[in-house]
């Protein structure tokens, strides 16, 4: 950002170098008349700032551009190409012939070179740079604009150059538009730059105060002045200055960094918003809306939970609080100002104590849900452990009249002994699944061949889908091993592959596909179908223990398979698939 810094100071010498060529004695005029053209130079400046900003810059393009850009300033100074000329009420009037507007040609080249850059970038620039495009457009424009009734003079156009009454609001605008990037290092030149901009027209209105009731008192003009009372002026004027620097630095810094100052209102009203959050999403969003309303800029803030993230996660300025040792019950949260190093103490100590205050918010909110999920399981172990009890006493009470009944249905006909004999089954089916899902899921994991697991399971499946008009494919990855249990992963299977074909019964072109490998160390099985799908309203609770149940079943076979799966320390999900109605896709692990 410095190449912005010096475009802004080009700015200020060729606006100095038009005074003094106006005002000045002949030697100070043709000092006036260097600094004018110096132009090249701080269009190049101009043109670094856009190629930075756009992140295009190529350091020998831009040296090559400032090489030229001092040989054009060698030669305007070698070859004269410019007068000083008197012209309406002015006495000298910087005035170019027509051979003498190559270096200005140069000039609008490279600053039009670099707006289109700008405007070219826009489109597809995101919201926040879009808008920082625009602000250096205009500030560019109005830059131009105060400049352009100069050129009157050499166009022939006896018309008073009145834009120039537009220059003093060019540091406004540069205040309201470039100097409100989201960028740090802007904002730090910015309060620099205005502080002293703000303290040299302090300096030089008291100075001419001083002067005119120095004239008063009897004393000669300036430069009749004796050595000792310009000694005296001088120190009285640095003094001044010394007095004036510190509440006028003050000032540029609440008018560049808004909400640089702390009140204890400020630090209540956030310590209250922040710990009202009660998820991590609401958490990042308060904070975030704090911050942006306070600093009066756009301030991201980002939450991590394993640990603290490297450089390249936010190249933005931002607010960065994560977690250390996440596998621990104890674990710190500490926070981190990504990109803050061109701010002021001032506001690097409010993001100081804001990032405290977050750190403290989500080492409670993180305490909390922690607090939460622990007792969730506490009473998920309750019930089922109470649920596995009566499980077992329905199971025993129930076995002993269905045995009964399957003996006393030998005496019956074929077609009743088929009846009783499918409900004794449909029985028998929902007292496995009460005592498979209430209770204690203990593995026995070893390295299991999917493949052959996989392809045992579909020959055992195919007969029942070739009846029910369902196709079952595979696609399985080779030497595909797992660390599983065997009996629970078949039953996972199972349970799932039921599932579809029982929803596919009596469709046309019914499918079913497998699709197995591994993934970054982990074993990811899918199982898809064409059938009806999920209804919307069932999607939420899937999982969940007869809250979903498909012709014919318990309404229980999902929340076992989640059970099973999250034992493995897996997860099981329904996703979308494109060209299936249904898939659920579960991952085990690979290795102990």
């Amino acid at each position: 950002m410095k190449a912005l810094a010096l475009f802004c100071v080009g700015i200020g010498l060729w606006a100095t170098g038009q005074l003094a060529i106006n005002l000045g004695d002949a030697r100070t005029s043709e000092l006036g008349k260097i600094l004018v053209n110096t132009g090249p130079v701080n269009a190049v400046f101009f043109l670094h700032f856009v190629l930075r900003f756009l992140g295009r810059l190529r350091p020998a393009s831009i040296i090559a551009w400032y090489a030229v850009a001092l040989l054009v300033v060698l030669g305007i100074n070698i070859f004269d190409m410019g007068s000083l000329l008197p012209w309406l009420e002015f006495k000298r009037y910087y005035i170019f012939p027509v051979w003498g507007w190559i270096p200005g040609i140069f000039v609008s080249g490279l600053s039009t070179w670099a707006y289109l850059l700008l405007l070219m970038a826009w489109p597809a620039a995101a919201p926040k740079k879009r808008g920082q495009i625009l602000a250096a457009c205009l500030a560019g424009v109005w830059g131009s604009l105060s400049t352009l009734m100069f050129l009157n003079a050499s166009f022939g156009i006896a018309i008073f150059p009145y834009s120039v009454i537009l220059l003093p609001f060019y540091a406004v605008l540069l205040v309201l538009g470039i100097l409100r990037y989201d960028m740090m290092v802007v904002n730090l030149w910015a309060n620099r730059f205005l502080a002293w901009l703000a303290l040299s027209v302090l300096t030089v209105a008291i100075a001419g105060l001083v002067l005119s009731l120095v004239a008063q008192t009897g004393f000669s003009p300036l430069a009749a002045l004796p050595l000792w009372q310009l000694w005296l002026l001088g120190t009285a004027m640095l003094l001044i200055m010394l007095i004036l620097e510190r509440p006028v630095r003050s000032f540029m810094e609440k008018l560049v960094f808004p909400g640089a100052h702390l009140e204890a209102a400020v630090l209540s009203n956030w310590r209250m918003q922040l710990e009202s959050a009660t998820n991590w999403e609401e958490l990042g969003a308060v904070a975030s809306a704090l911050l942006e309303t306070h600093l009066r800029q756009s301030m991201p803030v980002l939450l991590f939970h394993a640990g603290a993230p490297d450089s390249s996660t936010a190249e933005q300025t931002c607010v960065i609080c994560y977690r250390q040792q996440a596998q621990s019950a104890h674990a710190e949260w500490h926070y981190e100002l990504r990109h803050w190093e061109g701010a002021t103490p001032s506001v690097q100590r409010v993001g100081a104590v804001f990032g405290a205050l977050l750190a403290a918010a989500a080492g409670r909110l993180d305490q909390l849900l922690r607090y939460a999920e622990q007792e969730k399981q506490r009473l998920q172990q309750a019930h089922l452990t109470e649920l596995g009890g009566l499980a077992a006493t329905v199971a025993h009470e129930l076995r002993n009249p269905l045995n009964i009944i399957s003996m006393a249905a030998v005496s019956c006909s074929a077609d009743v002994r088929i009846d009783i004999r499918e409900q004794i089954e449909r029985a028998d089916h929902l007292i496995q699944d009460l005592l498979s899902y209430s209770g204690e899921v203990r593995l026995n994991c070893q390295p299991v061949d999917m493949a052959e697991l996989i392809d045992n399971i579909m020959a055992q499946l195919r007969p029942t889908a070739m009846a029910n008009g369902v196709q079952i494919s595979s696609d399985i990855e080779e030497n595909l091993h797992g660390h599983v249990d065997r009996m629970r992963t078949e039953q996972i299977l199972n349970n799932l592959l039921s599932n579809a074909l029982a929803m596919l019964r009596g469709r046309a072109d019914a499918r079913i596909h497998i699709e197995a490998c591994t993934d970054k160390q982990i074993l990811r099985l899918r199982i898809c179908d064409n059938g009806p799908g999920i209804p919307v309203e069932q999607k939420a609770d899937l999982f969940q223990a007869f809250k979903s149940r498909r012709p014919g079943g318990t309404g229980l076979g999902l929340a076992i398979v989640r059970r099973l799966v999250e034992a493995h320390g897996g997860g099981v999900a329904l996703i979308t698939c494109p060209g299936w109605n249904c898939c659920f896709e579960f991952y085990l692990p690979t290795s102990p």
